[in-house]
């Protein structure tokens, strides 16, 4: 990228009706705080003038103490306004910020599943979370609306105090505005080229967080210890810190440079100004009184000024960071996310589903992981999915679930293609074990139920854990079904063993009873009686379902009504176990390689 996707101007429309949705108490404080500013700056410089115009004029001192005691009460009223406005705005911020944080949590909890696995939507991601990095007042996403309010409040402190300086000499306006012009341009080709360098900076911060987050899992720890991984870690660690670190230094010399021109140029500039109005009061062209009022607007003229440049650049540098938070919360879904029409109450149980000529391809890849597949499961049938490791078994399950989206073709459940549903009516269609898992931090039985404790149904999960035969096991535990998994979060946790993790996994699918059963390799960490118990009761667990069974052993299989033997994305052999071995293809050789070792 060459330049941002999104204007500044684009930003500020977009977010401010954000903020006017999310935390509109915050944009009416901010809006408020703009007149109080301005006559607080006002209030400021007319002070000293009313104090040395007084004495000039020979005024009873009762009378200066009168007009310095109304113009003092003035100003303390304002700076007491200012401070509360500035302290409710504090937690109103921190309110909007949460919603923007929530509405990022939402979206990748929500978002297409193919979307946490795009390398550009987890950068993304990633950007987005350091937009709202530090809560409240220091986070990007509240500094923008700040600074944009702000910048309003400069251009009319620029405008009231530029017309006063305008009145002395309008070349002297003109070299104020002038030196911060040049400084602004010079900052903001350095925050160019610092957002432009992410493409480098962004995979070293990926890589330092994976070896943070790691090094200091749980499940890591002894890898780390056995394998002696400890000192490959620490020095991967210090060798990307190294280079990340030079690109920092390198950014922070620049801005080191921009920022000694600028102290120079101020210089140069107030000396100039300072001198002028020096001259022309010992010339008689201003007043003494005068003089000390216009020393005051020059020094507040040039805050407007730099204030407006440096608030144009605070507002740019959000801009380009914000545009990342944008485009998360704008990334582009393929699942139909209509209001549901609870069509999935009204289809015949047990289901059918139908693959027609479907592929599908990873993103950047070169060729499909699934190619031109022809599927047709009648209502009831049970299913077996067998091939070597990476044959596309478990992408083609990702495709039947609705995890994924077909590059091409159409997969339809009970005659529905998938887009016709609502993409969370269509969820509830599928109960599945998939090889790769996670538990939540709770007890065992919402993690059986997917529910809080207070509308599981207890009944239920005890027949769930007995059917699986964990129910023995769970029963002995301190607290039974209500103990808590994960003993990184909880001190009386409990960490399950692998055939138990499965089993949940299991108790957790007959949970849910949905009309479509899907079993991805589910006796892999089983023992050899655990997984005979799992066949036997395969017919009783399937019953009224639609059946989908996945295995690279093909002795698992055997009691399924059908056989699809997978290889390389195609479906390469159809059939029961007997007509397939009577073929003597590629099931029939495979079966006989592995047979030796079931024998």
């Amino acid at each position: 990228m060459t330049k941002p996707p999104h204007s500044i101007y684009n930003n500020i429309s977009y977010f401010l009706k954000l903020q006017f949705r999310l935390g509109k108490p915050s944009l009416f404080l901010l809006i408020i705080l703009i007149p109080v500013s301005l006559a607080l700056a006002l209030c400021n410089i007319y002070l000293p003038k009313l104090i040395v115009q007084g004495i000039l004029n020979f005024n009873k001192l009762y009378d200066i103490i009168v007009s310095l005691s109304i113009l003092g009460l003035a100003i303390i009223l304002l700076n007491a306004l200012n401070g509360i406005i500035d302290t409710l705005n504090y937690t109103e911020m921190l309110k909007y910020t949460r919603a923007l944080t929530f509405l990022k949590i939402e979206k990748t909890i929500r978002t297409d599943y193919e979307n946490i696995e795009s390398s550009r939507c987890r950068h993304l991601l990633q950007r987005a979370d350091q937009a709202l990095w530090t809560m409240g007042a220091d986070s990007t996403a509240s500094k923008f609306p700040k600074s944009i309010t702000g910048l309003i409040t400069d251009i009319f402190g620029f405008i009231l105090f530029g017309t006063l300086i305008t009145a002395i000499s309008p070349y002297l306006a003109a070299l104020l505005i002038g030196t911060q012009a040049l400084h602004f341009f010079i900052i903001q080709s350095v925050q160019k080229k610092q957002y432009l360098s992410r493409e480098h900076t962004e995979p070293l911060d990926r890589k330092l967080w994976y070896i943070a987050d790691n090094s200091g899992d749980y499940r890591s720890g002894k890898d780390i210890r056995i394998y002696g991984m400890n000192r490959w870690f620490v020095k991967l660690y210090k060798d990307l810190s190294k280079e990340r670190f030079a690109w920092d230094r390198k950014f922070s010399v620049k801005y080191f440079l921009a920022s000694l021109f600028e102290g120079l140029i101020i210089l140069l500039r107030d000396g100039f100004a300072y001198t002028m109005l020096i001259y022309m009061t010992l010339n008689q062209q201003i007043t003494i009184d005068n003089f000390v009022l216009y020393f005051g607007v020059i020094g507040s003229f040039a805050t407007w000024v730099g204030g407006i440049i440096n608030k144009i650049i605070d507002i740019s540098d959000a801009s380009l960071k914000l545009c990342d938070l944008r485009d998360y919360l704008d990334y582009g879904e393929k699942n139909n996310r209509r209001d549901s029409e609870k069509t999935t109450s009204a289809v015949p149980v047990p289901l059918s589903i139908e693959l027609d000529n479907v592929c599908y391809r990873f993103k950047d890849a070169e060729h499909d992981t699934i190619q031109n597949v022809n599927i047709s499961i009648q209502p009831g049938e049970k299913i077996a999915i067998v091939g070597l490791n990476g044959a596309g078994k478990t992408t083609l399950i990702k495709l039947i679930c609705g995890l994924y989206s077909a590059t091409s073709g159409k997969v339809h459940i009970a005659g529905k293609e998938k887009n016709e549903y609502n993409i969370y009516d269509y969820y509830s269609l599928f109960s599945i074990v998939f090889q790769d898992f996670h538990f939540l931090p709770v007890s065992i039985a919402c993690n059986v139920a997917g529910q809080e404790k207070d509308v599981l149904d207890r009944d239920r999960v005890t027949n769930c854990l007995k059917h699986v035969g964990l129910f023995d096991a769970i029963s002995h535990l301190p607290d039974g079904q209500d103990t808590l998994l994960n003993k990184q979060i909880h001190e009386n946790g409990t960490e399950l063993s692998g055939g138990e993790q499965q089993k949940l996994l299991l108790a957790r699918a007959i949970y849910k009873d949905a009309p479509i059963l899907i079993l991805d390799e589910p006796t892999a960490a089983l023992d050899p009686i655990a997984e005979n118990e799992l066949y036997q009761k395969y017919n009783e667990l399937t019953q009224n379902k639609t059946s989908i069974f996945i295995s690279h052993r093909l002795s698992s299989t055997r009691f399924c009504d059908r056989i699809l033997f997978f290889e390389q994305g195609k479906i390469v052999e159809s059939g029961s176990h007997d007509e397939l071995m009577r073929k003597n293809g590629k099931y029939h050789y495979l079966y006989q390689v592995q047979s030796q070792y079931y024998n």
